[in-house]
């Protein structure tokens, strides 16, 4: 599915297709809507009646998350995909009672493929090719942490846990594809207070947690997939893989 709807991000990339700017001052294009569409058509073709919860289909995000549904993001990182950048992916995660249980990243250009619910997968192209996830699992005693920040919504409070990481670097990306950084042990902290929404971060936190890691709230607790009263934004967060030892 999120294959799928990858090729058609790939095949609208090198037409530049003008944004619009939505209410929440954020961009989209006809290629987040022709990908949605695809990925609908597939959840309704592979799981019939359960309840997708998508970006741009604003209809859907009245629902409060019942017991199951899809969590998706047709294309995140679409400022770098308008910018011609191949920093953008497909995400997709289905949430059982608030929680993800199964996750989905696609990033287009390399047609790589991230997914996995207890166990993680990764394919290079055909996804029939797939070899489980290779990642670093243990840091150095002492080694400083490498952190993630986002290259297009950094804000002050963001600046100030990254300062309280100590981490040796920071990687900037402008997508979910961050959490692939995390899932490998290319990186092992990704703080983030600054405005995100739920079905941005919801495919990488489903294997995020698959080996041991997460996405903590202020609070301690992991992050809860419904709708709040803000809607389906995200609560400010610390994301973790592989932690130093």
């Amino acid at each position: 599915m999120a294959r799928k709807a990858g090729r058609v991000l790939a095949g609208y990339h090198p037409l530049r297709p003008q944004p619009v700017i939505k209410a929440d001052q954020s961009p989209v294009t006809e290629a987040d809507h022709a990908s949605e569409a695809v990925i609908l058509a597939e959840a309704a073709r592979h799981f019939p009646g359960l309840p997708v919860i998508s970006e741009e289909n604003v209809a859907s995000h009245a629902a409060v998350g019942g017991e199951a549904f899809l969590l998706v993001d047709p294309l995140d990182g679409t400022r770098a995909f308008v910018a011609g950048t191949a920093d953008f992916c497909v995400s997709i995660a289905y949430i059982q009672e608030g929680v993800p249980v199964a996750g989905a990243l696609h990033a287009p250009l390399e047609d790589e493929t991230w997914w996995g619910g207890q166990t993680l997968w990764k394919a290079q192209g055909d996804l029939a090719g797939a070899q489980p996830l290779a990642r670093r699992t243990s840091r150095e005693p002492g080694e400083k942490p490498v952190a993630l920040a986002s290259h297009f919504h950094g804000n002050a409070e963001t600046d100030e846990m990254l300062a309280r990481c100590g981490a040796a670097r920071i990687i900037r990306m402008s997508s979910a594809l961050k959490f692939v950084k995390l899932l490998t042990g290319e990186a092992d902290l990704y703080p983030r207070r600054s405005r995100t929404m739920l079905w941005d971060i919801a495919g990488g936190d489903a294997m995020l947690r698959a080996i041991g890691g997460g996405l903590l709230g202020d609070d301690g607790q992991l992050v809860v997939y419904r709708r709040g009263a803000d809607g389906w934004v995200a609560p400010p967060f610390m994301a973790y893989g592989v932690l130093p030892a």
